[in-house]
């Protein structure tokens, strides 16, 4: 099923809701892409077809309770349209059913096995301690369905991608590996990228975050309709190899925060080498990774200079006191 279909069937509600703040940062890596090892990998119980896969449904536990932007999933559900995933929770108050949509790409994929390719997988681990463990889910060398189900005995687009969950800050990273997509494709599929927040499917009320414009520095806009963003935004190509698009929530503001009473500011950030830290006062502070490791520390009066190049790019915590302050993302 071609993902532009759940587009369509979208069109004709009503759906309206008053702009609203951003509920995201959004931060632009550079990270080496890296597939998954040790994950689970989708059941061919779970394919759609005889060969391989087009449009599985199928659910992936979180293996925590993730907010995503205020309304807490456990799972997310693959209803057969592409590689969007829905995570479906209810209105506590009317009932309705709400759905909650990670999309990278709108580009529908399928399994390039179907036609003669090497096959196409489809897996997701969780991993981390609890408290900061990340769930990821893969679709690796997955072909177009445009070409999995045209004419040629042989596919030539793929893609490599991954959708990241973090339970320490409710963040959310699309990861783009290595690609390969065919002009024809391209150009008859503007690249959409973003995501669905408190769909309800009753009222059609819900919020779209959709980024447009160069990939390697877009925009991003709070829309009240899919109706806005089927003709709105888009960006201009799809993400190069190494690209992450990392949403964090306003939650935690990147800035000037005060925590139990002391005020820090740290910048720049992200930050490619140094990292100015102001507080006042004698102060313990700790780096650590998503999974709680300290990987630099000292103690020091009214602020310090930290040298972040010995870190790997990629997201860690500044700690005050023990108590987590910040997001600190180095590219």
């Amino acid at each position: 099923m071609r993902l532009s279909s759940f587009f369509a069937l979208t069109l004709a509600l009503p759906l309206s809701l008053a702009a609203q703040n951003l509920p995201y940062d959004l931060f632009v890596l550079s990270q080496p892409y890296a597939s998954l090892v040790e994950a689970t990998v989708l059941s061919p119980f779970q394919y759609d077809g005889d060969e391989g896969w087009d449009d599985p449904t199928f659910s992936a536990p979180l293996g925590f309770t993730f907010d995503m932007a205020g309304t807490p999933i456990t799972e997310l559900t693959q209803y057969g349209v592409g590689c969007l995933m829905m995570g479906l929770t209810f209105d506590p108050k009317s009932g309705s059913p709400l759905l909650h949509g990670v999309i990278p790409t709108n580009y529908d994929l399928s399994d390039r096995a179907i036609n003669g390719g090497e096959p196409s997988i489809i897996q997701w681990s969780t991993t981390g301690a609890p408290g900061s463990q990340i769930f990821t889910i893969e679709w690796a060398n997955a072909g177009l369905y445009d070409e999995v189900f045209g004419p040629d005995t042989v596919t030539f687009s793929y893609v490599n991608l991954q959708v990241r969950l973090f339970e320490t800050d409710n963040s959310i990273e699309y990861h783009y590996g290595p690609s390969d997509i065919a002009e024809a494709i391209t150009a008859g599929e503007p690249q959409v990228s973003g995501l669905l927040l408190n769909v309800d499917t009753d009222s059609y009320f819900g919020n779209i975050v959709a980024l447009g414009g160069n990939p390697s520095q877009p925009n991003m806009t709070m829309l009240s309709s899919l109706d806005d963003w089927y003709y709105g935004p888009v960006l201009d190509s799809y993400p190069t190899d190494g690209t992450v698009y990392r949403f964090g929530p306003t939650g935690l503001p990147l800035g000037t925060i005060d925590s139990q009473g002391v005020t820090v500011t740290l910048s720049p950030n992200p930050t490619t080498d140094m990292l100015n830290v102001q507080f006042a006062g004698q102060q313990k502070w700790e780096v650590l990774d998503l999974s709680g490791r300290v990987m630099l520390s000292g103690t020091d009066q009214d602020g310090v200079r930290i040298d972040m190049t010995p870190l790997s790019a990629g997201t860690y915590l500044f700690a005050l006191e023990g108590a987590t302050i910040q997001q600190v993302i180095r590219q």
